[in-house]
C-alpha cells in the first residue's frame, strides 16, 4: 500500500479524507492499522466548528491551526514495531542508586506484530504513535469496548486530581461518556456515595446502571434541594462538572459543601461565572484536571503515574470489568461518512447516543 486514508479537517465545517503516505515506524514508535475509531462530540465539534479553544491558546502542536487531523481513540492491530529508545529494562537510577529513582515507560518492545491495541491515534487507516501512548487490549474486552480506555484514562487522571477520602461524597454534573466514566471511578477509588446530575432521563438511567447511589434529573426537581436532602444538609465533598454547560460552575459551587471542592472537567463552552461570595464563605476550592495526565519517563518517586502506565492501567480495569465500559451501545458509521456524521452530530448530538465510532475495515 503506497498511501492510506485518512481524515482532515481543512477549515470549519469543512472535512474531507485524504491520501497520505504508508507512516513507518521510528525509534519507540509503532504503526496500528485501524479497525475501529470512536469521534468525540466534544472536541471533534469544537474542531469542526472552528470553535475549539487551542487554536487561540496552541497548547497541542497537532491541533494549532488548519488543517488539522482529529481523532484520539483509535483500536487496531500492530503492523509494525519501531526500535527501542531504550536498552535493556532497568530501573537506571537519575541521581540516586535507590530504584525508586529509576525511569520506567512504555517501549515500542513491548509490543509484536498482530496485537490489538488501543491508542491515541487521528482517524486513519494506518497511524503511526508512540509506544507510550498505546495499550495491549487483554481478550475479553471488545474493539467498541476499548475505545473508552482514553477517556478511561482521563477520568482516572482526573479521580486521583480530586484526592478523595474515604467515604466521601462526590457529584457528578453531566453524565455522558466522560462523566459516567468519572462517577464509576469515584466508587472505585472509595467514595461512599455518588451523585449524578443530568437533564437526560435515558444518561440517568445508565448512570444508575454503573453504581450511583442517587441520580437527580434536573429540569424535573430542584438539585440543590436534592443534594442536601441526601447529604443531610451538608452538601457534595467533591463536585465533578463534566458537562461544559454555561451556568454549571454556579450550581457545582451550590452543590459543594463547606470546604469542599469542584473539578472543571469538562471543557466550558463559556467563560464560566459564578458568585465570588458563593466560593469565599464556604472556603472552597476549584481545580481544573488537563487531558490523561503527567508525561511518562520521570522518577517514580516524584510521578507515580505517567499517562502510559494509566493507560494501561485503565485498560486492565476495563478487561476486568470493574471500570464498566458496556453501559451503552455506541452507534456505528462507515469513516467514509464522516461528514454526514459530523453534520449529524453537529446538528443534534443526542441523535447518535452517546458516542459514535467509524468503522474502517
Amino acid at each position: 500500500m503506497t498511501s492510506v486514508k485518512t481524515i482532515q479537517i481543512n477549515a470549519p465545517f469543512d472535512v474531507s479524507i485524504v491520501d497520505e503516505p504508508m507512516p513507518k515506524a521510528g525509534p519507540g514508535e509503532i504503526v496500528v492499522q485501524a479497525v475501529l475509531s470512536g469521534i468525540s462530540s466534544g472536541t471533534e465539534m469544537f474542531l469542526y466548528r472552528g470553535t475549539y479553544p487551542n487554536l487561540r491558546l496552541k497548547k497541542w502542536p497537532q491541533w494549532q491551526d488548519y488543517p488539522v487531523r482529529p481523532g484520539y481513540e483509535l483500536v487496531g492491530r500492530v503492523v509494525e514495531v519501531g526500535p527501542p529508545l531504550r536498552g535493556p529494562k532497568s530501573s537506571a537510577a537519575i541521581g540516586s542508586l535507590q530504584p525508586s529513582a529509576g525511569v520506567v515507560r512504555a517501549d515500542s518492545d513491548e509490543f509484536q506484530v498482530g496485537d490489538r491495541v488501543v491508542c491515541l491515534g487521528p482517524h486513519s487507516q494506518y497511524a503511526c504513535v508512540p509506544a507510550t501512548l498505546a495499550a495491549r487490549i487483554p481478550d475479553g474486552l471488545t474493539d467498541e469496548q476499548a475505545t473508552l480506555a482514553v477517556l478511561g484514562t482521563t477520568t482516572l487522571h482526573s479521580t486521583r486530581r480530586l484526592a478523595l477520602e474515604y467515604g466521601a461524597t462526590v457529584a457528578v454534573i453531566g453524565l455522558g461518556v466522560v462523566g459516567n466514566l468519572a462517577l464509576q471511578h469515584a466508587r472505585l477509588a472509595g467514595a461512599a456515595q455518588t451523585i449524578a446530575l443530568d437533564l437526560d432521563a435515558r444518561r440517568l438511567e445508565m448512570a444508575r446502571a454503573v453504581g450511583a447511589n442517587h441520580t437527580v434529573q434536573v429540569g424535573q426537581e430542584d438539585p440543590i434541594a436534592a443534594v442536601q436532602r441526601i447529604t443531610g444538609g451538608i452538601g457534595a465533598d467533591a463536585v465533578v462538572e463534566a458537562s461544559g454547560a454555561a451556568g454549571t460552575l454556579q450550581l457545582a459551587l451550590d452543590l459543594m459543601r463547606d470546604r469542599g471542592l469542584v473539578e472543571l472537567l469538562g471543557w466550558q463552552t463559556t467563560d464560566p461565572s459564578f458568585m465570588f461570595g458563593d466560593l469565599y464563605f464556604k472556603e472552597g476550592t476549584i481545580i481544573a484536571t488537563r487531558a490523561i495526565g503527567p508525561e511518562p519517563g520521570l522518577p517514580y518517586s516524584y510521578v507515580r503515574w505517567g499517562y502510559d502506565q494509566s493507560l494501561r492501567l485503565a485498560v486492565q480495569m476495563m478487561a476486568a470489568g470493574r471500570l464498566r465500559a458496556d453501559f451503552f451501545t455506541p452507534a456505528r458509521f462507515a469513516y467514509t461518512d464522516i461528514q454526514a456524521v459530523y453534520e449529524q452530530i453537529h446538528r443534534d448530538p443526542t441523535s447518535i447516543g452517546l458516542q459514535a465510532i467509524l468503522v474502517w475495515e
